[in-house]
């Protein structure tokens, strides 16, 4: 159960984190996207395809509780958020791609996450757990009121922006944080009997999209460094979006927290599994880089013996 204390302070961090994230977008993000479009579609399908067909997927073969079902595929449809972008930076990603890719992506949700939730969570409902597209509409128009704010002041005062951005940043681990010492420990018994199969999804919710995200843009002809971007942008979904919509969407106190659940957990393995799987992207690109013949910087830095063959 959310206490409404908690319900109030969760709604102010997400609405600031959100603020933050438009701080981070700008008309020339969505310029520099159509010049190379290529890599903008490939992510955008990845999103947008691949995690609510694969979160479906698994809620079908486990046989998953409608709430836990429900709760999986709305964090599967969200957008990809600033954590990504993040997590792109110290992977060595095509970073201008990751942050044209969470520009899109947002501004698109209010179009793809009605539809993309009434198709796959409609197997699931129930006369207790109704996922009104209605609802889901007031929650992400919510959610993005802030993220146009934020974009507006980007082009206001880069400074102030730039403020807000790291801001809301924090405050999206600080979110994660805040609900993993608040409300896990009061649910570490559900916890410890959880199905593995609830586990299993909401682990391997991040690790299908890195996965699939990464060898479906490789096979579509993109190189590696635009490939590891996809597959990043494709496996971290917006996770405080995610309980925004779950938390304005559902009235009822209990039935939010129930889909909250798989949300929560998918959010606290997606922190430890994108750091494991930014170590090995960070150790590739470093050999990609070390055996690319053209590459000038490097060949300056063998001639000034910094470097040795």
């Amino acid at each position: 159960m959310i206490t409404p204390l908690e319900k109030t302070l969760l709604s102010v961090m997400i609405l600031v984190i959100m603020f933050g994230l438009g701080c981070s977008l700008s008309g020339k993000d969505f310029k520099e996207s159509l010049k190379t479009p290529k890599p903008v579609v490939v992510g955008f399908l990845s999103q947008y395809i691949i995690m609510p067909v694969l979160a479906y997927g698994m809620a079908v073969f486990f046989k998953l509780d409608p709430f836990v079902a429900i709760g999986i595929i709305i964090v599967a449809c969200c957008p990809s958020g600033t954590t990504s972008s993040l997590f792109n930076y110290f992977a060595k990603g095509n970073l201008a791609l990751s942050i044209s890719l969470s520009s899109i992506t947002t501004a698109t949700a209010l179009i793809t996450m009605p539809f993309l939730l009434a198709f796959y969570t409609g197997p699931f409902q129930t006369d207790e757990i109704k996922v009104e597209t209605a609802e889901v509409i007031k929650s992400l128009i919510a959610c993005l009121v802030p993220v146009a704010g934020g974009v507006y002041l980007r082009s206001r005062s880069e400074r102030w922006a730039k403020n807000m951005e790291e801001t809301g940043a924090a405050l999206g681990i600080i979110v994660i944080l805040f609900l993993i010492v608040s409300w896990l420990p009061r649910n570490f018994g559900n916890l410890l009997k959880a199905d593995v199969a609830i586990l299993f999804s909401s682990i391997g919710l991040g690790l299908g999209g890195f996965l699939f995200g990464y060898w479906v843009s490789r096979a579509l002809g993109m190189n590696r460094r635009s490939s590891r971007t996809v597959s990043l942008e494709t496996g971290i979904q917006n996770g405080p979006l995610a309980f925004a919509i779950i938390l304005f969407t559902f009235k009822d106190d209990a039935v939010a927290a129930a889909i909250l659940w798989p949300a929560l957990l998918y959010s606290f393995f997606i922190v430890n599994t994108s750091t494991v799987v930014t170590y090995f992207m960070r150790r590739i690109a470093r050999k990609e880089w070390f055996h690319d013949e053209n590459d000038e910087v490097k060949a300056e830095l063998f001639t000034q013996g910094w470097l040795k063959p």
